[in-house]
Order: structure tokens, then C-alpha cells, then sequence
């Protein structure tokens, strides 16, 4: 950045309360006598900015130059300020803007204050620029912890110069939207990184930091890959005045790098849990970063939210990343008091706080020494053993010093260099005292031990089991004294010397967790012949002396094991989870979690190993030969502590435990051929697998000795696609980069018309009724925002407050809105689907349910309710947050997606009685979370199935799979059928619609980049051909799409509607094809379940202004034909009334016997992500949160 820009932070004055200069113009921005009357109001105010401005022309363009806050701490919590395109309500009138939208379309931040933080003067040269010719309002919120007695006048000063600057300031917000404190916990992380928002470097120079009163520390750091280097750009606490504080010097960030931020809290002595959220007492994690670059060239406003480039970014961040700035007493004492002076009459805040980085910033980058890391590869292998009994156990070992005799090193990765079919297992430990130390020596290990000290497992293997890579900055720490060593068992005599062994990879840069196993087992157990369902149980309590982070298991046992699970179970709360359900009798492998479970001292662990000895006629015992039978799980975790690195439990220590394990935990998985013709040895080439579940890719056979190439995990993509019996290949799309196809598809102008747009809030389903019209799913002033839900995924806000506007409007050819209903139903609309008798069938995420109502709403009491109100829940009879409806031809049975929590899919069959009672029997369930350990996910594993497209003459359904960027395609009985991904997709698909023109043809709709990458694909719709699953178009709207959330098709393909969130809008597409088809007839389903007329619509409502007059009249002469149509079929409806249930059905289907969930974790009572900080219940809001549904950063400090 060079001498040239750093002079300029001399302007940036945050000394004291210094007065702006009076030759300055400003724009002052006060709270109309605003009177918050309840705890944690969020008040807000427009301003316009054509009538504050002094300029000659009220139009011209303002350059901010500095902020003077007019506020105290004892009143306002916080102040933010936004620019907005149209606030919800005109200036100079006080707002509730927590349970409603701020503004009507597009906002950004432009400044932040808190806790009695000073004014502030920016750079000479750098400003905000306001250009009411696009942008002329602006907003104040602020935050009041508490009700006034009396009317308050906070406000904001703005001063500004006409005369343009050098350069424009921005601003970036570093935002964790989603995290769980425990209670009496002395460091809890939250962590943010993402790619650099960015095609042009920004010039940082400014940062404040908030959160609550449990945050001791933020910082912030860029992250560079190439170098493997963190630098640190900001260190604050969150107690100090909440002011942009100067960097220590100005940090240019170029695109690629990564920002990455942490907020530690300190939980001692608050006895209850705390979440992010609105209120006072809940918490926040917002780092706020100011930079400057030339004009033009960057929005003004960016955001980063959550872990976008994954935990491992946050794992290496240095080792003082959590550590507060030297304590400042007076300036604690200053943000809770104006008046408290802080031992000079003008304090410089920029000097403070220069201070305070020379004491704390660390030179350590990352927790690497030095930028090289080594990487080496070594092949553990027996050296020409030939066993000559049964059941041998053999080992050798190799000293770690003859391997680097000067660096410690660490094992990262492992992989097999044998087939199942000579070494029945091998397990690798190392230890400081083997038996015989003189490299490439042997010895029975069966009768005689490993070692000669405690020997602790560090990898196991059998039954052609694939390569296990650790995850980043996780490895097995070997020191220099350490020897490894080798156990094979043989079950068999061989005729030629065998080199069986373990190729293990190396690296000699210190990760920051220390890998580790723990091993739970069974040591003796009378297991009786003929005999199902036997039970081997242990479980004890986790000794341990930090948290432990469970990422993978393996199971193992001999010939009649059927089933091994694994539970973690907290005494406090007398909750079980399900850690791991695995197949003994498939290839033994380390399976990787769906997600890392956190288990903490004091916890149990316990696990059940079930035998069958059907047509087995001899009794059966625990022991070491291949005709014995074993009972363990290894659980593969990373810790702090470099101590914890191998534990075992052996047997049951607390028997009573036993009887209280959940129900299902000793129900065998489904049979798999491909893996069970593995595991024994009948398939040349390995199988990719994730977590027992075949997928299309293959991976590569283990490395040949002397290959030095990394191998890649199971379900890692190696660039090949080989098709196997029973699983259809993932389309792939072409290789080579080129231009989308296109389409004849093209936005119809001018609809819908003013009237109609302007009624429109968050736009979150549209669907297409019988007669054409577009049927619109909003959410009139709500917005699905960081408060709108709790860490337990309940409603956040009040739940007596539904949508006071009209949610569903009907929307003719034309654009005008001919009936809408739906006031006062609903909290967060989600997808709407309209069946072949017009029925209308919706989903509310903040209801957790699903409801069928009659055509255009009828009496507006639903036909169908499922789910109940307000609960979230996995069971029968609870959704959470499910997403989407679809709907058979004949009504008979209907498809659900159960969505953010559950990523299930739901088939359901539903009859109606001659009383007009519908009757809901579940049929079958499948799907599982696609967890973040594996890169390519497998058949059925979604993250956020989101939307749905039945297409029955196909005998297909698919499902819009959001975070994993694809669509997955199944049967109708739910089985896998095919994936679609062309390489052309973007990274997140929010909705498909399916027609049967052309061919059979999908429509689906891309998201924005989650990274908000410049360089990412932006939204686009998509057309797919059903026949080859092959990309044969694209379409998109003039500007470009911003944030699509569903999409509809009519069923000759000539009709396209898609909905945003923000901006608030609907758009029709046409390829320009006649649209005069005879509207079908009347269906009986018009009239309400109390034989009425769903609702009555005077002429001039369905006839727009400039049709012609026979048209009018035809529709005039139709009018009383209808109604003795209704008259005649109405003696037949008059009795129809009530509501459908969801009744707990027994299902005979092979997905009510076996959850494909419960392999990776998901029990009945559902399976949430676990963070993998030290502490537990903490949730990854990456598997839920939108960032178009996700304003925190837009609405709240």
C-alpha cells in the first residue's frame, strides 16, 4: 500500500468528542420522539436525503466525510445507519423494525455505534458517497435494551462535502449467524471466514468489533493459502467504547485471499445456555471492517457470514487468537457511562489501541514456524513374513528416529498395502517400548504383547477397507522416542512371504489438534447357536481432559456380527446420540460422521455389538481367532490435549445404562451387495463409498510401493465416472468452459402491473393454477433474518403476531391481482404448489407445518394441517422448516421436504371421506444429511432439500438439493434414479419445476454464491433435458437474477415465472407462443368444504380495463351459468368440512424399518450439527442459513 495512502489515516480522528469543523455542512438525522415500551425494541426512522441536503441542488451527489453520534449508552444499545432504496415507512414516522422489514428492496450499512463509542473523521480523500439519483433515503435503527419513559431524540450527525474524493469507503461485515454458549464455559469460539468479496483489492483501515457482555476479544485475519500465513488486521474487546478503531497500518487484501474472524466468549458464572440473537442477553459475533478503493469499483457494502471456506481456515488460526487486549478499566467504565472520564480530558483512542497490538499481535502465523512444510510418505510393511498357522498374529515395528532423527512428525493420512484375502486385519500403534526394537524384526503378537509399555492405537483395518485421510490440521503426533508398529493377523497359513502393510503420509508442521482413538470393546461374551438378536454391550464415562471431537468410527467384529452402534449420553440432560451405526460384515473402514460430535468429560460413551447365529450350531465366545468373534468400535476424535490421544473402555461400567439405549439400536442396516462382495474379497477395484453408501465415482486402488501420489479419500472425486450395476452415473456436463445455451424464453415487460408489485414483500413461492393465473407466496412486511429462530430452531419472535397483510395473490395473464387471501395465517412463508383440482398446499417454516387448502383459499380453514404448531421435531408427526409440497395427478398421495433440520424426503397417501374428512397416511421416508467430511455426497444425502418437481409420466420425482448444487432424481417409491449437475450449475439450486414438453423438461433455479464471490456463477435458470439429463438451455431476467427462490412452468413450457427475496419481484418469462387455450372446466373442488362459492369476484376485478366489449360480454352471459353449475354441485359439498391429521401410522415399507438417516447419526429425535469448539450443542448455521434469508447484517448490530 506504500507511504503514498498512509498519511491519510492522520484524519482519522477518534480522539475524545471533538467537534466537526462548523464549515462543514451536515445532515442530521434524529429519532422523531421515538418511546420504545418494551424490552430489546428495535426502533427505526427514514430520512430523505434531497430534503436534508444544503447543496444548491437537492439532487446532487454527497460525499460523507465524518459521523458525530448524538446518543448514550444508559439509552441506546446500539445505532445503525443504511442507506435504502424505499423505507417501509415515510420519514418522520418511528417504525418497529425487529418483527418488519427496515426497507422495500436494496440496504447497506454505512455506520455503526455503541457503548458511548466517539465521532468519527474519516481519511482525507476517503467518503461515503450518497447519490440520491439512486439511493436517497436513509435509515436509523436503533436498539433499546430497555423501555423510556420519555420520547428520545437520538441521532446521528452526517458531515459531507459536494466535491467528490479521491476514494470511496466501504464497508465489510464479518457476521457468525448461528451459535450456542454453554453455560459456565471459559472459552467458546465463533468463527467467520470467506474469500474476499471482491475482483479488486481493498484497502482496509478502520474496524470495530460487537457483541454482547460475555465477548472478552474479537480479532481478525487474512489468510493467505499460497503461504500458509495468517496476518493479523484487528484486536479489539467488545467492552471498550464501540468506535472504528485505525488499523495499526493500512492492509491491502487482494482477491483469493481469505478473511477469517473470532469471537471468543467466556460464559463463567451465566448458568444458562446463550445463542446469538436480538436481544440484550443474547449475543452477537460482528466484526465490522471500513476500507477505501477507487470510485466504481466495489459495492459499498459487502458481507461475510459464517464459515464459508470451512473450519479448517479457523483451526489454524494463531494460538492468541483468543487472547483480550491488556485491560483498560477506564474505557470498560467510559461504554457503560458517558460520564465516566477516563483519566485524561481527551483521550486517543487510536494510540490506546496502537498499544495495545505492539503488546499482543504474535509473530506466529497460523501455528506454522515456517512457511515450507514437508511432506513424506512411508510404507510400513512386514518384511517378508510367511505364517504357517491359523489365526497368526505377527507384528514388527520401526523406530520413529530412524525415520527423522531431528523433527517431530505427525501422520495424516493412511491406506492399505494388502487385500483382504491375505491379511485378515491390520492395526498400526505406536508406542515407546515395543517388544523387539532392531528394525525389520518380527514376533508373535498373539500370545505375546505389541509392546512392552501401553501401546495406543493410531489406525485399523480389514476387509478391503479404503484409504483414510485425516481432516485438516488433525494428525497423530509421533515423537522422535516413538516407535511404530505393525499388527497383521493371518487366518490362514500362506505359501509365499508376505509384505502386507500400512502406507502412512507424513508432515512435519505441528497441526492444532492432536489426533486420537477411542476404543471401546467387549472382552468376553457367551454368544449361544441359533440365536438372533445378542446383545454385547460396554459403556463407561469419558475420562478425559478436554473436550474430544468424534469425526469417524469403525466397527469390527467377525462373521456373525450384524450390527455395531455407538451413543454418547450426557447424565446432565439424559439425552442419547447416536454416534455411529456401521455394518461389520462391509469393507472395516474408518466411515467419516455426517457431522463431528463433541463429546465432553464426564460424558458416556457406550456401544452394542448384536449377533445372529441363525444356523450357526455351536456356542460362540470373544476371542482372537478368525472362528472367536470380537465386539469393538473405534471412535477416531482430534482434541486440544495432546495427552487424550488413545482411551479405552472395556465392558459395561454402568450395567443399568444398558436397558435405557434407543430403540432401533440393535436394527441391522440394509443388505449391499456391492459393499458385502467387497468386504470378501470379490471385486477387483475398490468401491467409493460414503458412510456405507455407494456412489457413482470410483477412487483409486491403494498406491503401489513407491508411489509417492496422495491417494484420495472415499467419495472424493478423482475425475473418472464409471457406471455400476444399480447406481446411475452423476452427469457431469462437459469439461471445457463455455458459453450457456440459450432459450427462446424472454421477460414479458410491465408485469405484474404497479398495483399488484407494490403489495409484494419477500417473494418466497409462485405456482401455476389451472387456468394459468400465477399463484404468489410472500411475506408481506417479514423478512427470515438472525432472530427470526432460536439455536433450537423454534420461532423466535412473537408467536401471536401472524402476517397482517395478505400472503397469497392471484395473478392473471395480465398482471393484475384478481383474489388474494391469507391475512393473519402466517409467520414465514415458504413454497406454494397448486394440484390438478386447484387445491392450494403451502409450507411455513416458522410453523414448522404443511397445509392443503381449497382453491383460492375457500373459507380459508385448511383441509389438511401436518405438523404441529410452532414445534419442531424429526418424528411422524413433526416437521422443521420443511420446504416444499408436490403433488400426484390424482391427488391420492403427495411428496414433503423436510428441509432445513431433517433433509428427508416424505410420501403420503391421503383419501377423502364422503364427510369431506382427508385422511394422511405416511408411506415411506428417506434421505440423510450430506455431512462436510466427504467432497463428493452420495445418492440420498442432501443439504436442504429445498424444492420439488414430480414428473409422473417419468415415474420420477426430484428434489432441488440447495447446498449441494445439484438435483437428485428418484423413483416414486423413493429409490435413486440419476443426479444432475452440469458443470454450468452454480453452487446452491434453490427450486425445480418440471414440464412434460419437449421431451420432459426441468427447470431449475441457481442461488447466489454463499462465498459472495465475484468470480462465482450468478443466478441463473436453467433447462435440463429429462431424456439425457444434459444441460439444453438457460434463461435469465434484464440485470440479471439476484436472489431467486422458486421457480414455476406451464405445462406446455411456453410460460416461466420466478420469485426473489430481495428485490422484492416477480418475473414471467414467454417463448412468445399462443396463450388462448379455453380456460378447463369449473372443478367441484371451487366450491369451500361448506359448499359456498371460495370466494365471490365482482366483473371488474377479473376483467382488466382495455378488453374489449364481447369479451366482456361472453364473461357477463358466463356468470349465472356458473353459478347454477355451483348450485347443482353444491347439495353434494355442503357436508364437507374439517381438517385432515397426520395420524402415527405403522408403515410395512422398507424405509419405515430402516432410516437411511440413522448410519450418519440421525436418530428419531433428529441429528443437528455440532461445531467443533470446545464445547457442545453448538450449531453450524451453514446447513440452514440463506443469505438472502439471513439479514442479520442488515438488520442488526
Amino acid at each position: 500500500m506504500s507511504s503514498l495512502l498512509l498519511p491519510m489515516l492522520v484524519g482519522l480522528s477518534l480522539a475524545g468528542e471533538p467537534t466537526m469543523p462548523s464549515t462543514s455542512p451536515s445532515l442530521d438525522l434524529v429519532m422523531p420522539g421515538a418511546k420504545p415500551n418494551m424490552d430489546d425494541s428495535y426502533l427505526c426512522s427514514s430520512f430523505d436525503v434531497t430534503k436534508l441536503s444544503q447543496a444548491t441542488d437537492p439532487q446532487s451527489e454527497l460525499h460523507v466525510t465524518g459521523f458525530v453520534p448524538k446518543a448514550d449508552a444508559q439509552k441506546a444499545h446500539h445505532m445503525l445507519l443504511y442507506s435504502c432504496d424505499e423505507p417501509n415507512e415515510k420519514p418522520g414516522v418511528v417504525y418497529d423494525c425487529l418483527h418488519h422489514s427496515m426497507c422495500r428492496g436494496g440496504q447497506s450499512i454505512m455506520f455503526a455505534w455503541a457503548k458511548n463509542a466517539p465521532p468519527t473523521t474519516l481519511p482525507p480523500g476517503v467518503s461515503f458517497n450518497i447519490n440520491p439519483a439512486q439511493r436517497k433515503y436513509l435509515v436509523l435503527q436503533i436498539h433499546y435494551a430497555h423501555p423510556l419513559q420519555e420520547e428520545d431524540n437520538t441521532g446521528l450527525s452526517l458531515t459531507y462535502q459536494v466535491d467528490p474524493t479521491t476514494y470511496t469507503a466501504g464497508i465489510l461485515l464479518m457476521v457468525k449467524g448461528g451459535l450456542t454458549i454453554p453455560p459456565n464455559t471459559p472459552v467458546v469460539h465463533g468463527d467467520v471466514n470467506c474469500r474476499l468479496p471482491s475482483d479488486t483489492p481493498l484497502n482496509m483501515f478502520a474496524f470495530r468489533t460487537h457483541a454482547h457482555s460475555l465477548s472478552p476479544v474479537i480479532t481478525g485475519y487474512v489468510y493467505n493459502e499460497e503461504g500458509h500465513k495468517y496476518r493479523e488486521i484487528a484486536r479489539g474487546s467488545p467492552q471498550w467504547p464501540q468506535a472504528f478503531y485505525p488499523m495499526k497500518k493500512v492492509q491491502t487484501v487482494s482477491p483469493g485471499e481469505i478473511l477469517t474472524a473470532r469471537c471468543t466468549y467466556n460464559s463463567t458464572g451465566v448458568n444458562h445456555v446463550t445463542n446469538i440473537g436480538s436481544t440484550a442477553g443474547d449475543e452477537m459475533c460482528n466484526l465490522y471492517i471500513m476500507f477505501f478503493t477507487k470510485p466504481g469499483k466495489v459495492a459499498d457494502y459487502l458481507m461475510c457470514a459464517n464459515e464459508q471456506e470451512g473450519p479448517a481456515i479457523s483451526r489454524g488460526l494463531p494460538s492468541d487468537s483468543d487472547k483480550p487486549p491488556a485491560a483498560m478499566p477506564e474505557l470498560e467504565a467510559h461504554a457503560m457511562d458517558s460520564s465516566v472520564k477516563t483519566g485524561s480530558q481527551e483521550i486517543n483512542y487510536a494510540d490506546l489501541f496502537k498499544e495495545e497490538q505492539q503488546q499482543s499481535t504474535t509473530k506466529k502465523k497460523g501455528g506454522l514456524e515456517e512457511a515450507t512444510i514437508r511432506t513424506a510418505y512411508f510404507n510400513l510393511t512386514m518384511p517378508g513374513v510367511t505364517p504357517t498357522r491359523q489365526d497368526d498374529y505377527l507384528c514388527t515395528g520401526i523406530s520413529m528416529s530412524n525415520l527423522e532423527p531431528v523433527r517431530r512428525l505427525w501422520a495424516v493420512e493412511f491406506s492399505a498395502l494388502s487385500t483382504g484375502n491375505q491379511a485378515h486385519h491390520m492395526i498400526v500403534s505406536k508406542c515407546k517400548n515395543p517388544v523387539k526394537t532392531v528394525e525389520g524384526g518380527t514376533w508373535d503378537c498373539r500370545h505375546h504383547a505389541m509392546c512392552r509399555d501401553s501401546s495406543k492405537i493410531m489406525f485399523a483395518w480389514a476387509k478391503h477397507a479404503a484409504p483414510t485421510e485425516l481432516p485438516g490440521d488433525v494428525g497423530f503426533k509421533l515423537e522422535k522416542d516413538d516407535y511404530l508398529v505393525l499388527q497383521v493377523h493371518y487366518v490362514n497359513p500362506l505359501l509365499t512371504p508376505d509384505h502386507s502393510g500400512i502406507r502412512m503420509r507424513f508432515v512435519d508442521n505441528s497441526p492444532k489438534y492432536t489426533a486420537g482413538m477411542y476404543l471401546l470393546l467387549r472382552s468376553q461374551l457367551a454368544i449361544p447357536p441359533d440365536t438372533t438378536g445378542i446383545h454385547g454391550d460396554v459403556n463407561c464415562q469419558a475420562k478425559i481432559r478436554s473436550p474430544i471431537h468424534v469425526f469417524a468410527y469403525r466397527t469390527h467384529a467377525h462373521t456373525l456380527g450384524s450390527v455395531i452402534t455407538g451413543y454418547r449420553y450426557s447424565p446432565h440432560t439424559q439425552e442419547w446420540r447416536l454416534l455411529a451405526k456401521g455394518n461389520p460384515n462391509w469393507p472395516q473402514a474408518f466411515y467419516p460422521m455426517q457431522t463431528t460430535m463433541t463429546v465432553n468429560p464426564g460424558e458416556i460413551l457406550a456401544a452394542r455389538c448384536t449377533y445372529n447365529t441363525t444356523g450357526h450350531h455351536t456356542p460362540t465366545k470373544i476371542g482372537a481367532t478368525g472362528g472367536d468373534e470380537m465386539c469393538n468400535l473405534y471412535l477416531m476424535f482430534y482434541t486440544l490435549s495432546t495427552q487424550d490421544d488413545f482411551i479405552v473402555c472395556v465392558d459395561e461400567q454402568n450395567p443399568g445404562l444398558t436397558s435405557q439405549l434407543p430403540p432401533g439400536n440393535d436394527l441391522p442396516l440394509p443388505p449391499n451387495p456391492a459393499l458385502e462382495h467387497k468386504a470378501a474379497g470379490q471385486e477387483a477395484s475398490l468401491v467409493s463409498y460414503s458412510n456405507g453408501l455407494p456412489v457413482a465415482d470410483t477412487v483409486p486402488s491403494p498406491a503401489k510401493k513407491g508411489d509417492s501420489s496422495v491417494k484420495k479419500r472415499p467419495g472424493v472425486d478423482n475425475g473418472s465416472v464409471k457406471k455400476k450395476p444399480g447406481v446411475e452415473p452423476i452427469y457431469a456436463g462437459p469439461r471445457d468452459s463455455k458459453a450457456l445455451p440459450g432459450s427462446d424464453l424472454s421477460v414479458v415487460p410491465n408485469w405484474p402491473n404497479k398495483e399488484t408489485e407494490d403489495r409484494l414483500g419477500q417473494l418466497s413461492g409462485v405456482a401455476i393454477d389451472i387456468y394459468g393465473n400465477a399463484i404468489i407466496f410472500h411475506r408481506g412486511d417479514r423478512t427470515w433474518n438472525g432472530m427470526t429462530f432460536k439455536g433450537d430452531d423454534t420461532y423466535g419472535l412473537e408467536k401471536d403476531k401472524p402476517i397482517p397483510q395478505d400472503t397469497i395473490l392471484t395473478v392473471n395473464a395480465t398482471g393484475h391481482t384478481v383474489n388474494s387471501w391469507g391475512k393473519n395465517m402466517f409467520f414465514l412463508p415458504h413454497m406454494i404448489t397448486v394440484d390438478k383440482k386447484n387445491n392450494i398446499w403451502l409450507t411455513d417454516v416458522a410453523l414448522h407445518q404443511v397445509f392443503k387448502f381449497p382453491p383460492y383459499g375457500g373459507d380459508h380453514v385448511p383441509l389438511i394441517v401436518l405438523g404441529e404448531r410452532f414445534v419442531p421435531g424429526s418424528d411422524d408427526k413433526h416437521y422443521c422448516k420443511p420446504t416444499a409440497v408436490a403433488v400426484s395427478e390424482d391427488t391420492n398421495s403427495f411428496y414433503v421436504s423436510d428441509g432445513y433440520c431433517n433433509s428427508r424426503i416424505i410420501k403420503y397417501g391421503v383419501t377423502v371421506q364422503p364427510t369431506g374428512e382427508h385422511d394422511v397416511k405416511k408411506l415411506f421416508e428417506w434421505g440423510k444429511g450430506s455431512g462436510p467430511f466427504t467432497v463428493k455426497k452420495g445418492p440420498n444425502s442432501f443439504n436442504i432439500p429445498h424444492g420439488l418437481a414430480l414428473a409422473e409420466d417419468r415415474s420420477e420425482i426430484c428434489v432441488a438439493d440447495r447446498e449441494n448444487g445439484r438435483v437428485q432424481c428418484f423413483s416414486l417409491d423413493g429409490d435413486f434414479t440419476r443426479s444432475i449437475q452440469p458443470q454450468e450449475f452454480g453452487s446452491r439450486i434453490f427450486s425445480v419445476a418440471y414440464t412434460s414438453a419437449n421431451g420432459g423438461q426441468l427447470h431449475a433455479v441457481s442461488g447466489p454464491e454463499f462465498s459472495l464471490n465475484p468470480w462465482g456463477k450468478k443466478p441463473t435458470g436453467y433447462i435440463v433435458s429429462m431424456e439425457s439429463g444434459e444441460l439444453s438451455g438457460s434463461w435469465n431476467v434484464p440485470g440479471g437474477l439476484q436472489n431467486p427462490h422458486d421457480v414455476a412452468v406451464s405445462a406446455d413450457g411456453s410460460i416461466v415465472y420466478v420469485v426473489e427475496l430481495n428485490p422484492f419481484k416477480v418475473w414471467k418469462l414467454t417463448n412468445g407462443a399462443p396463450q388462448s387455450a379455453p380456460l378447463p372446466p369449473l372443478p367441484d373442488t371451487v366450491l369451500s368444504t361448506h359448499g359456498q362459492p371460495a370466494h365471490n369476484l365482482a366483473i371488474e376485478q377479473l376483467v382488466p380495463a382495455n378488453m374489449n366489449s364481447s369479451v366482456v360480454l361472453a364473461a357477463a352471459i358466463s356468470v349465472p351459468l356458473t353459478l347454477l353449475v355451483a348450485l347443482c354441485l353444491a347439495w353434494r359439498r355442503c357436508r364437507k368440512k374439517g381438517k385432515g391429521t397426520m395420524p402415527g401410522t405403522t408403515s410395512k415399507s422398507k424405509y419405515k424399518d430402516w432410516n437411511v438417516g440413522d448410519i450418519l447419526g440421525r436418530n428419531k429425535d433428529g441429528f443437528k450439527q455440532v461445531n467443533t469448539d470446545e464445547r457442545d450443542g453448538m450449531l453450524d448455521d451453514d446447513s440452514e442459513s440463506e443469505v438472502e434469508e439471513f439479514s442479520i447484517p442488515a438488520n442488526h448490530a
